[in-house]
């Protein structure tokens, strides 16, 4: 099998490839493996978790390509308050919003300089995933608070071209859309829980650049 090496940018993403993505990946001939993204090391010591800036992202990465240098090393890190230190940022291009994150990509693609290297950009982040089916998200969430909130999740889904178009405004952004609604929302276990009920199959199939990177992790094997 194919070996591939996913660095999320905190507990949920890497949950997420471990609890959803790599059981799917390993039908399709692709042994995954996740970490969160090394934000701080002193001597012996480091933690994971949690975006800072490019400067720690890009050693995490170059890391494990060296450490393992059969596999291939993937990100899954949110677009949305990416920060503005990584390559590409200044230029992001006026297109659409995939041209944008593709602009990124290709950047910190050519900044790590490595063929094994595949990055990724979550639009605009995890939770944005979710809105693949919100009669999903409505039927694990709403016990907690004894009421619907099916016709408001179908209202921000309208109003989005896709799940990846709900907006990265800072009240606006889908994990604030879902704690707004449901204020007991925790992403690390209500998010992969929706996101396993789900099924990569229906999130691939309403997330443009989600299958792109699928298509490109299966293409691997």
């Amino acid at each position: 099998m194919a070996r591939l090496n996913v660095i999320g940018e905190g507990l949920t993403e890497e949950s997420f490839v471990r609890l959803v993505l790599a059981p799917f990946l390993g039908e399709h001939g692709v042994y995954a493996v996740s970490r969160s993204v090394e934000t701080s090391r002193r001597h012996r010591a480091f933690r994971r978790g949690g975006m800072t800036d490019y400067a720690r992202a890009r050693g995490d990465i170059v890391r494990w390509l060296k450490q393992d240098r059969l596999a291939r090393v993937t990100t899954m890190f949110d677009f949305y308050a990416l920060p503005n230190d990584f390559p590409g940022f200044s230029s992001i291009p006026k297109g659409s919003l995939y041209d944008k994150v593709r602009h990124v990509e290709t950047a910190v693609a050519a900044d790590v300089g490595n063929t094994r290297f595949i990055p990724y950009l979550q639009l605009h982040e995890f939770e944005g995933l979710l809105f693949s089916d919100v009669e999903v998200i409505d039927s694990e969430l709403a016990i907690e608070i004894g009421d619907s909130r099916l016709p408001q999740l179908n209202e921000i889904t309208t109003a989005s071209e896709t799940p990846e178009h709900i907006n990265d405004g800072y009240r606006t952004c889908p994990s604030r859309r879902l704690v707004d609604l449901f204020p007991r929302y925790q992403k690390a276990t209500d998010g992969i829980r929706i996101s396993k009920r789900i099924g990569i199959a229906s999130l691939r199939r309403k997330c443009v650049h989600f299958d792109e990177w699928v298509t490109r992790l299966v293409a691997l094997a």
